[in-house]
This record gives structure tokens, sequence and C-alpha cells, in this order.
């Protein structure tokens, strides 16, 4: 691939942009002793690829472009005569007074007037101008009220080559003693003027302002800078009427743009710049062109030193970051990248949660509503586990049920149990001895089975006085300190390891107790015989013998079949001779063990010992009179009575009464009157409790 050939600039050439509210006024200038126009032409506002390219076109290397008035600070300044250096260095000195160091040295101009230019004799003029940094520039404008700049908007490859004249400056060279020459934009509020001393045309009066841009404000802030200038510059303070009146008949408006220059700039102008183009002809060309025209003169001449402005200190490329900043000072860029900024912020993330549902409608196209469902589930099993692990949102009351089950002891009735996040758990039963064991040891073994567990902590406990049964009634509380923690019991307690049943009768499984439990547990009880609780005591005894030898290696004798005798009544009273028929002798005497039945409902192992006093009630047995064949029926009990006993006797006789309603051979008279004691009793128990 052929390389292009790099282009051969020439260093006489010199360009001067002007920037208008529509176009870009660039004049091609070639320098030497006698400066000359080569070529005048307009670009689009913001056509910057189009000059890039005639500027290259015409091998011309040198950009300057007019620095809008908004942009820079000017100062004037009476040296004495003295060096050239010397004279700079004085100026340097004011300027570092006047801006603290603020400016930096590549956005500073500074130039010495002509002999004379200072007014009294030995006197010189001097002139300060500043381009601070928080300023934009030039370019093309951002909005149609901007006439500065932001920065960024000339593009990178015009910038190496671009330095600004202020268009102060370039007022300079077409100012006049006898009116002043303005150019002020209405949209910023900026006024660049500057006048001809009448009395020494060596001294040059030029300012830079802003004045109000709204309502009457702004003309007359036109007609106060027209009439300081004049009188600046020496005109008579009698005629500065006259010359106000002069300047508003001279001023020409283009929408926001104001310019009052007078007809002799044409002379002024064509003195120290040869312009030999067509369009040059006519005096309207000069004043459209007069501020470009200016600025070409004023960098060719003596005042070239303040047409050397830089954006960027020369040799130091800004960093992205200060480029960023740059770009994005202006309010306008910098309001509408905070809008798109917002706008992206809010509309993201349903952008992206409808995305996201494309792409799962995409890969599971028959299965969109099955996945919803299933991340509800999910999120919903999240929330439950959630409410489980907070204990002050809820409590896992079935696990609290079983921990407290496991850490029962044999010998503990619970009666009642009460659950609640604040107050903790509170018991309320009662304990008898087993074996061995006395009732107090019972509630302290299941205190210790508590605290021990994990689940429970500080557990507390009352009781009373062993009443006629040697019943021990009493209250336990304690703090759950992590309902959801699994809880510590030995492996002989742990029922999901060893159950209650295989706890109770640990010879059980896999051999065979005896072959007449399972006849009897097949009996229905209506027809079983039922014998009174003496004969079963001795009954049971048999059984254990009959157990013993067969354990011993001999034969099992058979059972003595007696008579069937009429079932009992609760209230010990004998049962009518038509409650129950004969029985037949050979149907064997039913058995209350707890027998297990094969898969066919048979019972198998046998028949099962009944259970000893010494089982608890804690592990579902009972006390010594467990092993009655039916639940004996209370005697009638009177108003007074009930409200002479306490709540834990009326709860006691209304367990009972409810054992006696069970049962099934009880006759119409005695059912009733149960049914009415246990509805009494049930109201004077809700009396108490409220």
């Amino acid at each position: 691939m052929k390389s292009q050939t790099p282009i051969a600039y020439d260093d006489a050439l010199l360009a001067v942009v002007e920037r208008s509210p529509d176009s870009l006024r660039a004049l091609l200038v070639r320098k030497g002793a006698s400066p000359s126009v080569a070529e005048a032409r307009s670009f689009g506002a913001g056509d910057w690829s189009g000059l890039h390219q005639w500027l290259d076109a015409n091998r011309c290397n040198d950009l300057r472009l007019v620095l809008p008035t908004a942009s820079v600070l000017v100062r004037t300044v009476t040296l004495p005569q003295t060096s050239q250096t010397q004279m700079l260095a004085a100026l340097a000195l004011q300027a570092e007074g006047f801006f603290l160091g603020s400016v930096p040295q590549h956005r500073l101009a500074l130039a010495v007037g002509p002999q004379g230019s200072g007014g009294a004799d030995g006197e010189r003029q001097g002139f300060i101008l500043a381009w601070p940094t928080t300023q934009g520039g030039t370019g093309a404008p951002s909005t149609a009220g901007s006439s500065a700049l932001p920065a960024g908007d000339l593009p990178s490859r015009l910038e190496a080559i671009t330095r600004y004249i202020p268009e102060p400056v370039a007022l300079l060279p077409i100012a006049s003693g006898d009116l002043p020459v303005l150019v002020a934009d209405r949209r910023d509020g900026s006024i660049a003027i500057a006048m001809r001393s009448a009395a020494n045309p060596n001294k040059l009066v030029v300012r830079a302002t802003r004045e109000e841009a709204t309502g009457d404000g702004w003309e007359d802030g036109l007609r106060r800078a027209i009439a300081e200038t004049a009188l600046n510059a020496g005109v008579p303070p009698a005629e500065i009427s006259a010359c106000v009146a002069a300047a508003k008949a001279l001023a020409e408006q283009s929408g926001d743009r104001v310019m009052i220059i007078d007809a002799s700039v044409r002379q002024r102008l064509s003195s120290r710049l040869s312009v030999a183009l067509p369009e040059a002809r006519e005096e309207r060309w000069w004043r459209e062109w007069a501020v470009a025209l200016g600025a070409a003169v004023s960098a060719v001449g003596p005042l070239s030193d303040l047409c050397r402005l830089r954006r960027h200190e020369l040799g130091a490329e800004p960093t992205p970051v200060a480029r960023l900043i740059e770009r994005y000072s202006s309010p306008t860029r910098a309001v509408r990248v905070a809008v798109v900024a917002a706008l992206l912020v809010m509309l993201s993330p349903i952008a992206f949660s409808w995305l996201r549902m494309k792409v799962y409608e995409w890969k599971m196209p028959m299965a969109p509503d099955a996945f919803e469902r299933a991340q509800r589930l999910t999120e919903r099993r999240v929330a439950h586990y959630e409410a489980l692990s907070d204990p002050g949102r809820a409590l896992p009351v079935t696990k609290l049920l079983g921990d407290l089950a496991v850490a029962t002891p044999d010998g503990i009735e619970i009666e009642s149990i009460q659950i609640s996040t604040s107050g903790g758990v509170t018991i309320r039963g009662y304990a008898k001895p087993q074996g061995d064991m006395r009732a107090q040891d019972s509630i302290n073994t299941m205190q210790r089975l508590m605290d021990s567990s994990g689940v429970f902590r500080g557990t507390t406990w009352n009781y009373q006085a062993p009443d006629a049964r040697n019943l021990i009634r009493f209250n336990l509380t304690s703090r759950i300190d992590g309902a959801t923690r699994i809880a510590k019991y030995e492996e002989t307690r742990d029922w999901s390891i060893k159950t209650l049943a295989q706890r109770k009768y640990p010879g059980d499984e896999g051999e065979a107790v005896g072959s007449a439990g399972s006849a009897a547990s097949t009996t229905p009880p209506a027809v079983a015989e039922v014998v009174p609780p003496a004969t079963a005591v001795a009954g049971n005894a048999d059984a254990e013998g009959a157990a013993a030898s067969t354990s011993a290696g001999e034969s099992a004798p058979e059972p003595a079949v007696r008579e069937s005798t009429p079932l009992a009544r609760g209230d010990d009273q004998p049962a009518d001779a038509g409650d129950a028929g004969p029985v037949d002798p050979s149907t064997p005497v039913p058995s209350r063990g707890i027998g297990r039945r094969g898969p066919d409902g048979a019972a198998s192992g046998g028949e099962r010992p009944v259970a000893s006093g010494s089982a608890g009630a804690g592990a579902g047995g009972g006390g010594p009179g467990a092993a009655a064949p039916v639940a004996q029926v209370p005697p009638v009990v009177t108003d007074e009575e009930i409200k002479a006993m306490s709540k834990e006797e009326l709860q006691l006789r209304l367990s009972e009464l409810a054992g006696a309603r069970r049962r099934q051979d009880l006759d119409e008279q005695t059912r009733a009157r149960v049914a009415e004691d246990f509805k009494r009793v049930l109201d004077a128990l809700r009396a108490k409790g409220s």
C-alpha cells in the first residue's frame, strides 16, 4: 500500500476565522511587510471539517480564531518609559496582582502600546488580556443563546494549530477618534468597545464588559458603555450626548448581535492590509468583515502578542479526564447528559427484566408458567424459613411439642401447655411415683432434660403437697432459647432413633409373647369376658407364671376358662342380666396390652403383658389401676361439692368423667347422669379459668 505524501505547509499563510450567528467567516492572509488577503470564504456554523479541508488545500498551518468578548477580561495600565523587557516584566507583575495566579500563562496576553500612548511624556500604555479557565472558548455554539463555546467543540486535529485573538483586540485597528467601535451580543450581554483619544491618537481606550440583556436594561447598558468610553477618550462632557446619538444612528443589528462601525473603516483597514478581492469593492463587505479584518491586522502588526492565546499549554496534551471536564463545562450539555443518565437509571431495570423474560421464553418455550410457579414457590419457602428463624414473629409449635414430649419422663401427666414468644413455655400437670423414683424426682428429671436440650433454658417449677393418691400437681415454666435448634438428647431418649414402644417393650421385636393375645385381640369388646380387678390381677400372675415356665423350656399349661360374668358398672353396681348374654367358654379373655398387628390386621406375636404400675403416664402407661378393664364411673357430685373444689380437682374430676363417658356398657340413666355431671364440672372449670 502506497503511503500518503505529507503536506508541505506554507509558513507565510495565516487563516483568521470569526464566528457569526449563522456562519464561519475565514480570511486567508499572506504575512509580510505588506500583508494581503488572498481569499475570503464562509462556512456553515459547525462545518469544522470543511474548514480543515480548506486549510489543507491552501497549505495553511496557522489558524487564529476570534475569541468572543464574553470569554475575556481586559485591563489597560500606564507604564513608565523604559526598555521593552522591563515594561513586559512590570505588566506581568500587575497581571499577577489582578488575577492572583488564577489564569495560566498560555491564557494570558501582554503587550505594550506605541510610543506616547500613555498620554504624558515618557509614559506608555500597557494591555493585559486574560482568558479564564472557567470560560469555554470558541467553536460551534451548543445553543442558540450562547456565544462562548464549550471546550471540545473544536476538532482535536485543529486544536494543535489554533491560537485565539480576543474580540476587543480585533477592534483596536478599526477604532477612530470620532466615534467608538462597538460589537455587542445580547445572548450573553457582552459588549466590546474601542475608541482612540481625540487629543492623543496613539492612546487607545478598549473595554470588555457585560450589561443586563433583558428588557430596557440592554439599551440603557449600550448607551452607558458608549458614554463612558467617550468620556475616557477625552470627549468633552457637553458633546457626550451627541456622540451617543451619532453612535446609535450607525448601529446595525443582526439577530441579537449589534455592531457600530463608522464609514471610515475601509480607509483605516485598507491602509494596513491589502485586499484585492472582487467582493471588497462594496462598502457593505468591509463592515461585515470588519472584525475579521481587524483581527488579521492585529495578528501581523505590533499588537501580535495579544493574538497568541491558547486553550491548552503548548506541548502538554490534556488528559482524558481534563478533556471530559472541559467538554461538559457547559451547563446545557451537562443538563442533557444528566437527563439521559436519569432515564437510563429508571428504564434500565424495566428493560433488563423484559429482556430476561424473553430469554427465558426462548430457552423454555413450553414451560414459562412452570418456571414462574417454581420461582414463586422458592420465594415462599424462603419467606417461610425466614419467618421460622425469627423468634419474634413465629414459633415452630409442632417441633417444640415434640421436644417437650422427649423431655417428659415416665410418671409425668401433662394437663396443659402454653407456648408464647414472650412468656416461653408454661406446663401444668401432675407427677406420681414410679417404682423407687419419687414424684419430685420425675419433675427434676424433666427440668434437667429441658435445660440440657439447648431449646429451653432457665426451667423452674413449683408443686403442691401430695394428695390422697400420692399425686403431686406442679407448674413448670421455661424460656425458649433456640426454637429452631436441634434438641440434644441421649440416644435412649431420642424417639427418632428408638421409639416409645421399643423403649417400653425392648424384647417384643421379632419374638412371640404368647398365643392367647392373638385371639383375644380380635374379639369384640361387647362379647369379651370382663373380670373384677382382683381376678384380673390373679390372671396376670398366672400369665406371668406361664410366660416364665415357657421361657424355661416347659410347656405352658392350658389356661382355665371361666364362665362369663356380667360387665361391672362404673358405680360398682352389678350389671343387669340383659346387658350381656352368655359368652362362648372357648373365647379367651381379652388383654389391655399393646399388641402389634401384622399386615393382615391380626395381632402378631400373641398377647402383650398388661402395663404395670411402673409405666408412667408420660410414656403412655398409667398408674397402678391402669390394668383395670374399664374406667370407673365417679360418684354423683353435688353443686356444693363442685363449688368447694379447686381448679386442679375440677380438672381431675373432668378427666374421670370423660373416661366414664367413653364406656359402651352404661345404661341410659347412668350415661345421662355422667353427661350432666360432666357439663356442670366443665362450666365450673371455665368459670374458675376466667
